[in-house]
């Protein structure tokens, strides 16, 4: 989502630091990223070992309602797996099979909407059944289509947690801080950041 580099020229940061505060860095954006998903229950994006964005197959299990509507857990979906298994039901609690019969495709029975909204045609449903739906996809954000607002507030929670560390003093970005009941202390989220981050928030259903 950002590069350490890129960090770095935020901050304000020398180009030449230590090797154990390059790696730091890179700790507090990854862990940047990680607030971020949990904060919007979904996964914005995936990062690699070196910080650029992966977009990893997920295999996900959902109940089934005799509909045929389904809401993924993570958007925007980018593709479904590259297998013959992407839309699959447990049948009999024993097989799985797939939801499509040939010659039917994803692409000519499967609408895709807003909000990770799946929704079948020609008649298919989504049997009912308790985690009994099997979906492979591809979802969130690219290089190219992550929106800039989500890249300032990954700036902003990268430089938290590096300021809140040996490494420099918690004086800038204007970050207030609070002791919660244990005695740790713990940061206000600005209303800007937050209202920003509920945009993109996992609407539960």
């Amino acid at each position: 989502m950002i590069t350490i580099e890129e960090f770095k020229h935020y901050l304000k940061i020398p180009d030449v630091i230590p090797e154990d505060e390059t790696a730091f860095i890179k700790d507090c954006i990854y862990a940047a990223v990680d607030e971020m998903n949990i904060f919007t229950n979904r996964v914005l994006v995936q990062l690699d070992s070196d910080l650029t964005i992966s977009l990893t197959e997920m295999t996900e299990y959902y109940d089934g309602y005799d509909t045929n509507i389904l809401y993924l857990n993570n958007h925007p979906l980018i593709n479904f797996g590259t297998g013959t298994n992407e839309l699959m039901y447990l049948e009999n609690d024993t097989e799985w099979k797939n939801i499509l019969k040939p010659p039917d495709t994803i692409a000519d029975s499967v609408l895709v909407l807003a909000y990770g909204k799946l929704v079948l045609q020609k008649g298919y449903i989504f049997p009912e059944g308790v985690k009994n739906i099997k979906v492979k996809y591809k979802s969130g954000y690219t290089a190219e289509t992550l929106p800039p607002d989500l890249k300032r507030i990954c700036y902003e929670f990268a430089a938290y947690k590096f300021f809140n560390s040996n490494y420099a003093e918690t004086s800038r970005l204007g970050i207030e801080f609070r002791d919660d009941s244990s005695g740790n202390r713990v940061r206000y989220m600005r209303r800007e950041t937050e209202g920003a981050l509920r945009r993109y928030r996992r609407r539960v259903v």
